[in-house]
């Protein structure tokens, strides 16, 4: 149940960009990264190393579209597997 719950974080972090507890993590935790490149790292707050064991589970159930590509990452995005 808890895995399912963090799951929702990758979710709200790709689909809400605009909200302040989003720029938080995002300049916190991925900087430049997109939330396929970054890792787990010991500093890291309990509620992101959460949603980092949650990270692989989120993108084996989700799809993206690529739309206009102005988010997608086309050299540094994951696109199939590693």
């Amino acid at each position: 149940k808890n895995k399912c719950l963090m799951s929702k974080w990758p979710c709200r972090l790709e689909t809400e960009p605009e909200g302040m507890w989003a720029q938080i993590l995002r300049n916190k935790y991925l900087q430049s990264k997109t939330l396929a490149q970054v890792t787990m790292r010991p500093t890291d707050s309990p509620f992101w190393k959460g949603l980092m064991r949650t990270k692989d589970l989120f993108f084996r159930r989700v799809k993206f579209l690529v739309g206009n590509g102005i988010s997608t990452r086309f050299w540094e995005d994951t696109w199939l597997g590693e």
